[in-house]
C-alpha cells in the first residue's frame, strides 16, 4: 500500500512525503521525523518518531487498515495534523 502523507501546523505543510508499506519492515528518515512501517496481516503498522525539537511531539503509533482513500484523511497529533491518503494500486 502506498501512503502519501503530510505533517501540518495549522495550514502550513511542514513535511510531505510518501512510503510504500510492505511485509518487510522499513524506516524512512525525513527532515522532521522518522517513519517506521510494515504490513501485518490486513493493516499497516506505522510509527512516527524522533520528531525535531520544534515539533514538540514524541511518538505516534498508527494501525492503518489496508484501504483505498477516496480523499485526504487526517489525525490530530496535539497541535499538529497528520494528513494521509492511501492507494492500493500504486
Amino acid at each position: 500500500m502506498r501512503v502519501e502523507f503530510a505533517l501540518l501546523s495549522g495550514d502550513t505543510v511542514l513535511e510531505r512525503s510518501a512510503i510504500y508499506v510492505t511485509a518487510e519492515a522499513q524506516c524512512s528518515h525525513l527532515a522532521l521525523f522518522h517513519v517506521a512501517h510494515q504490513l501485518e496481516g490486513d493493516s499497516a503498522k506505522i510509527v512516527l518518531s524522533n520528531f525535531a525539537p520544534e515539533i514538540g511531539l514524541k511518538t505516534a503509533a498508527l494501525n492503518m487498515p489496508l484501504h483505498q482513500s477516496e480523499d485526504w484523511e487526517s489525525i490530530e497529533l496535539a497541535t499538529h495534523t497528520f494528513a494521509f491518503r492511501c492507494s492500493l494500486d500504486a
